[in-house]
């Protein structure tokens, strides 16, 4: 008896300290990915952009929000309802100083003061002056937004349309500075290009603009001035809702199918399938970190696929952030649009 109970006071101890031996560390992720804070906006965090110390929302029912990073500790300072819906996506030109929002009845442009901290003073009434309070594009079926600089004063805003009548819209924003020096307005000029589909998410790279079609897949577009060419249109296997130009490769977030990966031939003027990937969660929205795609995958968090071989893209790692919508990568911070509202990871390479 005397010799039985060292051997099972031995055996015991190993379990246990096999028990408690802590999980390896994972050295094949090609980066290191940490949670910093997260934001709580007050309603879903739909969408999110970010430049310099400023957070832009897209918080739903609780409007267009504008946050600041002092030194670690984030404040709101800024939010505003634009209409009666509540806001789905936006966008921000720091060069121009404007801010787009769309709500569920339609888009939305304003002008943002130096800071970015608010809108400008410029919305004053003056005798002299015609300042609009604000200018509208798009419709209550807008979905997405691109845009493409073509000097200080001319802004091209590509937006895309569920409505199967009003096709890719794409809209020249001209700069005035007429009456009072030093303050602005925006005259919008739309003109649609017709696509035969509905339009989901969209990407421009200078004239170069690609559009998701939901079941019909991506189309491919060349857009210059009031003239556009359709280069290519493409199927997928699954349910095309959100596109990403990165170099000379087209990925698409194909919803259940995972992304598809094309690349971009000819002169810029065809698409060739070059391979697809698949992962554990519904693939919404793309967002790029160097070589790394960004995925937000709905209730599956956020999955990042190694794209340094586009022919052979790979899962480098999933993150737990609940239900995303979109994503916003601001050098090496990932801004995750949440439903627990802006989740701030920081994300480096091993």
């Amino acid at each position: 008896m005397k010799r039985i109970i060292p051997a099972v006071i031995i055996l015991l101890t190993f379990i246990l300290t096999a028990c408690l031996k802590p999980d390896p560390i994972d050295t094949n992720t090609a980066a290191n990915v940490n949670l910093v804070d997260v934001i709580e906006t007050g309603g879903y965090a739909r969408d999110v952009s970010g430049h310099g110390n400023k957070i832009f929302v897209a918080a739903s029912a609780a409007g267009t929000q504008i946050w600041e990073d002092a030194n670690g500790s984030v404040t709101q300072v800024f939010s505003h309802q634009f209409g009666s819906a509540s806001a789905t996506a936006l966008r921000v030109e720091p060069e121009y100083k404007l801010i787009l929002s769309v709500s569920k009845d339609q888009g939305y442009l304003r002008q943002l003061n130096s800071e970015l901290s608010g809108f400008d003073s410029v919305y004053v009434n003056h005798p002299n002056v015609l300042i609009w309070e604000s200018e509208h594009f798009g419709d209550q079926n807008t979905q997405d937004m691109a845009s493409t600089r073509i000097n200080d004063s001319l802004l091209v805003l590509y937006n895309t349309d569920t409505d199967l009548g009003d096709g890719l819209r794409y809209t020249f924003l001209n700069r005035f500075t007429e009456g009072l020096e030093g303050y602005y307005y925006w005259e919008a000029n739309t003109i649609k290009k017709y696509t035969g589909s509905k339009n989901y998410g969209i990407d421009a790279k200078g004239s170069l603009v690609a559009s998701s079609h939901g079941e019909l897949g991506v189309g491919l577009y060349r857009i210059e001035h009031d003239h556009a060419d359709t280069l290519g249109v493409m199927d997928t296997r699954g349910e095309a809702l959100e596109v990403k130009l990165f170099e000379d490769y087209l990925m698409v977030a194909d919803n259940w199918a995972g992304m598809q990966v094309f690349s971009i031939v000819a002169g810029d003027s065809s698409l060739s399938h070059l391979a697809e990937i698949e992962m554990g969660g519904w693939v919404k929205h793309i967002s790029m970190w160097n070589d790394m795609a960004v995925l937000s995958c709905g209730e599956n968090g956020i999955f990042l696929v190694d794209m340094s071989d586009p022919g052979v893209p790979r899962v480098d790692q999933a993150i737990d952030a609940g239900y995303t919508y979109s994503t916003f990568v601001a050098e090496d911070m990932i801004l995750a649009a949440t439903r627990e509202g802006v989740k701030r990871y920081h994300i480096e390479s091993r």
